[in-house]
């Protein structure tokens, strides 16, 4: 079956801001591509307290992800985060963007006093280029479709403190200064790339035995049967239809085209995933609540295949 790329918008905060990143040294990247090499759309978990699951690896976090997927395109970068959280390093910043803009992240969302929905967003996870700094207003680039706006510092500190933000690891981290030093090749990222998701996957596993959660397809089928039996709340519902069925059709179909020259099978799984997702969102949104459940219950199966035939490849 052919993928039709998607091209617009969603919720890919962090590899648009790592575009924007790489765009400063002129190196034009896909933000697609960083999404898809950055494994975040690999795996699911479900999210504890909650009768919901993401549509994203257990061990494959945003942040990582930057990182992970940089490396795998051949750039080196500086990475920082801070021990200290009543420490904000602006004066820091201040002499980096002498030289680069800063990727910041992550943030939380209810924080962002220029969007006039932020009161709405707290606890959100976020990321963002940083471009200047001129006395106590910070100016960037916000990829939810906030070019150049302003923050006062004082907001930007609470944001970037993320202290709500469960996986952050530190404080006030932010990438910059990306230097390309290789040129690897399209069968080089593809062949790194399937190294990286094995090892979400596996370090996902263990991560998951150690703290007792419930990932991947188990991860799936639960959140169908929370569905089934009518346990999601409004803010359930919200999440369904607001952020984890059209991003995670967003991602399926970007997977789809990442892996068509290498491995069609596995682009094939993709695509069906990608309009599940499509269908299930649909019909969330209609209130069809049992051809949701059914379609999920469809994806998990896909998900089985696809994390098999993955962990097979060499």
């Amino acid at each position: 079956m052919k993928n039709f790329t998607y091209f617009g918008n969603s919720a890919y905060c962090y590899s648009n801001s790592t575009a924007m990143l790489l765009a400063s040294i002129g190196e034009r990247i896909a933000p697609s591509l960083i999404e898809v090499v950055g494994g975040v759309g690999i795996g699911s978990y479900a999210l504890p307290g909650t009768n919901i699951s993401f549509l994203s690896g257990y061990s494959g976090l945003p942040d990582k992800a930057i990182s992970r997927a940089l490396k795998t395109l051949g750039f080196e970068f500086k990475e920082e985060a801070k021990e200290n959280p009543d420490n904000p390093p602006f004066e820091e910043i201040k002499t980096i963007l002498e030289t680069s803009p800063v990727v910041f992240g992550p943030l939380d969302m209810g924080y962002l006093t220029y969007d006039p929905d932020h009161e709405h967003h707290y606890e959100v996870d976020h990321f963002v280029l940083v471009y200047d700094i001129k006395g106590s207003e910070a100016f960037l680039h916000d990829p939810a479709g906030f070019p150049n706006v302003s923050i006062p510092l004082d907001k930007l500190a609470l944001a970037w403190k993320a202290e709500k933000i469960q996986y952050k690891e530190g404080y006030y981290r932010y990438w910059t200064l990306p230097k390309r030093t290789s040129n690897p090749t399209e069968e080089e990222v593809y062949k790194q790339s399937i190294k990286n998701f094995q090892d979400i996957y596996l370090t996902g596993e263990k991560y998951a035995k150690l703290k007792n959660r419930v990932i991947d397809y188990d991860a799936i089928i639960l959140m169908a049967e929370n569905i089934d039996k009518g346990l999601l709340k409004p803010f359930g519902i919200g999440m369904l239809t607001g952020f984890i069925f059209p991003l995670g059709a967003r991602r399926a179909s970007d997977f789809s085209d990442f892996f068509r020259s290498h491995n069609q099978e596995l682009s094939e799984i993709k695509t069906n995933q990608s309009r599940l997702l499509g269908t299930c969102h649909t019909q969330a949104v209609a209130g069809n609540w049992k051809e949701v459940v059914k379609g999920l219950k469809e994806f998990a199966e896909l998900e089985k295949q696809f994390k098999r035939i993955l962990l097979e490849t060499k």
